[in-house]
């Protein structure tokens, strides 16, 4: 006998979002199903940004943590990063898709172990398909 089973997904916000969904399945299957989805119901286009950007980080100096507000002109993969000094990459905030608008990430001043950085420089690398753009932050211990 084959079963059917009906799988609902609501988004509890009605602004542009972005969000991954999951759901375990248990009629004769039995693993991980992931959906990920990009949601548009505010499709105004005056509210969108015109360009793609690092906006702020704030704040910068910083200590233990600081918010990086980054806006799209459109929705596209992005990865936003942190590096030290010397380029290394310190941690990924942010990769995939993201829907145009503004987003916010934030970083608590550790690695991509949970290991806690030392203080001094850092840049955050905003990278999308139309380019990156860097700006530099600081941690104050």
């Amino acid at each position: 006998m084959r079963r059917s089973t009906t799988l609902l997904l609501t988004a509890a916000a009605l602004l542009l979002a972005c969000a991954t969904a999951q759901a375990r399945i248990s009629h004769g299957y039995s693993g991980l199903l992931t959906i990920d989805t990009v949601t548009a119901v505010n499709d105004d286009a005056s509210s969108l940004p015109q360009a793609t950007a690092l906006a702020t980080i704030y704040p910068n100096p910083f200590n233990p943590r600081t918010v990086i507000a980054f806006e799209l002109a459109e929705s596209g993969p992005i990865e936003l990063a942190i590096y030290d000094l010397g380029g290394r990459l310190v941690r990924v905030l942010e990769a995939g898709t993201q829907a145009a608008g503004r987003h916010e990430a934030t970083w608590d001043g550790q690695d991509h172990a949970g290991r806690a950085v030392p203080t001094g420089t850092y840049f955050c690398r905003l990278s999308t398909a139309q380019g990156s753009q860097t700006m530099k932050l600081t941690l104050a211990r």
